[in-house]
């Protein structure tokens, strides 16, 4: 009787999913779209400047410590990220966060990626309105995607360096990245830049800080 030899085979290891909590923000930001698409088309454009009264990030309001209810002045830091402009700006920014979430999240685990988004959304602003004192409504998700995109870029160049990768790759597409930004400013004057690069700042620093914690 001849010995059987068993077949061992290989399985391709699963692509890194989307975190569930980025799924909820993705669809959280898609619903109020519908819903002020939904109320233009219904005869109610107020209601989309009703949201920004209400949500969007207004710099004045840190230094008056008053709003339009109660709260509103702290309540902003975190309600202006689930806003957007139309259809174009929402897609841009949570296509930029599936995808870049899905890398981060393989690399750091989904709860402190959750912070790293939480922070860069505050610093975002919170630069925002150091540069802007008069300035508002800020809105969009921009800030912490840039966060989580530094994140990124911090400990994967950490990581890379210890390791002994070659990182080029990766700068060519941050250099990209920074390019496309300093365009889209440019070109389009109503970008709040400010928000980007505090979000970034904030991301890549604990991204950074995170790799080198690991040690």
């Amino acid at each position: 009787m001849t010995d059987r030899i068993p077949l061992v085979r290989r399985h391709r290891a699963a692509p890194p999913r989307v975190p569930r909590w980025v799924t909820g923000v993705i669809l959280a930001c898609c619903a109020i779209e519908l819903v002020l698409q939904l109320a233009l088309v219904a005869g109610f454009p107020a209601a989309r400047q009703a949201s920004l009264m209400l949500a969007g990030f207004w710099s004045p309001l840190i230094h008056e410590g008053y709003g339009l209810y109660p709260g509103q002045p702290l309540l902003m830091f975190l309600s202006y990220g689930l806003l957007h402009s139309g259809l174009l700006h929402l897609a841009m920014n949570m296509l930029s966060l599936a995808v870049v979430a899905r890398e981060l999240g393989r690399l750091i685990g989904s709860g402190m990626m959750a912070l790293i988004y939480l922070v860069s959304q505050v610093a975002a602003a919170g630069l925002f309105a150091a540069m802007q004192p008069q300035a508002g409504p800020m809105i969009g998700a921009s800030g912490a995607v840039f966060g989580i995109a530094g994140a990124l870029v911090g400990y994967a160049a950490i990581e890379g360096h210890r390791r002994g990768r070659n990182m080029g790759q990766m700068w060519r597409s941050v250099a990209l990245i920074v390019a496309l930004n300093v365009a889209i400013t440019v070109l389009v004057p109503a970008i709040a830049w400010q928000a980007h690069l505090g979000g970034a700042a904030a991301g890549l620093a604990m991204g950074a800080g995170l790799a080198l914690r690991r040690r």
